[in-house]
């Protein structure tokens, strides 16, 4: 018995993967249907939870848990959804811990996904080594976690660290599907990128009016290419993601950011434009807070479920 199975369940796209020892030795994905319910998805999870396990002719028997990473607020203590945002709303009346109990007779972990996948890079990836890290996830939304002195923070509530992507960076802007104003998510993530370039005045002369799907990738392939509301709209994210990364740096003092999640296949490109923005604006006497590409940039969460599962048994790493 020397594995784990890890899912991360995203709004997208769920990973679910095998470890062994601390090393992926398998993983897949399936498309999330997120607007139906987390309780209509367990039964795909089942069956790809069984597929690999029979692949790698392993039994539950040769399992010592699974570590289950959600996009919203969890319990870590009780392993329990605690609120989701237009996504599995019925996340809180699942009990998960149950649920891989009745089908394997494993224990479960769940944990946040930035969370899970900041743990996963201080143990494995780029955060090796420091105790003061903020990550955040770029994706179909703005997800972030906080690591202090080499401790979570969480809060009474378990919502401390994670709501970064709603700190206020316009606050004359759109209403978020959290119910603010002008959140980080509701200015520049995916979910709001296709409305952001068709509402725009420009969007009739522009090159993104010819895209099939509006998405990052085609964002940063236009504005390569010289489009004019392309570079536009590129400008006001880089914009939104500094001020509200800034407002972390200046509320968690880190000694590095994280980023992560699907806008970053691009990160060669957002990086150096955000560190530029980050060491001008950013109040930091003591020095420059440096931004770090995860290493492990599809797979954080796996590596840090496997990890969570591990030490929440005692188990050696």
């Amino acid at each position: 018995m020397n594995h784990t199975v890890a899912i991360d369940l995203g709004g997208t796209i769920i990973k679910i993967g095998l470890l062994k020892s601390g090393l992926l030795i398998d993983q897949t994905e399936i498309k999330a249907q997120s607007a139906s319910g987390l309780k209509a998805q367990l039964p795909e999870l089942v069956k790809a939870v069984n597929k690999m396990l029979q692949a790698n002719q392993l039994l539950p028997a040769d399992v010592f848990g699974i570590g289950f990473s959600f996009a919203g607020l969890v319990d870590s203590s009780k392993n329990r959804i605690l609120s989701t945002n237009q996504k599995y709303d019925d996340g809180p009346d699942t009990d998960l811990v149950g649920w891989a109990l009745e089908k394997w007779n494993w224990p479960l972990f769940a944990e946040n996904d930035a969370r899970m996948a900041l743990l996963g890079e201080w143990k494995y990836g780029a955060g090796q080594g420091c105790e003061n890290i903020v990550m955040v996830t770029l994706g179909t939304g703005i997800g972030s976690a906080v690591l202090i002195e080499g401790k979570f923070l969480k809060g009474k509530h378990f919502q401390a660290g994670n709501l970064s992507g709603h700190f206020t960076v316009n606050h004359r802007g759109t209403i978020c599907t959290c119910g603010n104003k002008g959140c980080m998510e509701s200015e520049a993530s995916t979910w709001r990128l296709p409305e952001l370039i068709r509402t725009n005045p420009g969007h009739e002369l522009s090159s993104l009016k010819l895209e099939n799907l509006l998405d990052y990738e085609a964002l940063f392939r236009n504005a390569k290419n010289g489009d004019c509301l392309a570079l536009k709209i590129l400008d006001h994210c880089y914009s939104v993601w500094s001020s509200g990364i800034i407002s972390m740096i200046h509320a968690f003092d880190p000694e590095i950011i994280i980023i992560c999640g699907g806008i970053m296949k691009s990160g060669s490109v957002i990086l150096p434009e955000l560190q530029t923005r980050i060491n001008q604006y950013a109040w930091t006497p003591w020095g420059k807070v440096k931004l770090l590409e995860a290493r492990n940039i599809n797979t954080s969460a796996l590596f840090g479920a496997d990890y969570l599962v591990r030490s929440s048994l005692n188990i050696a790493q």
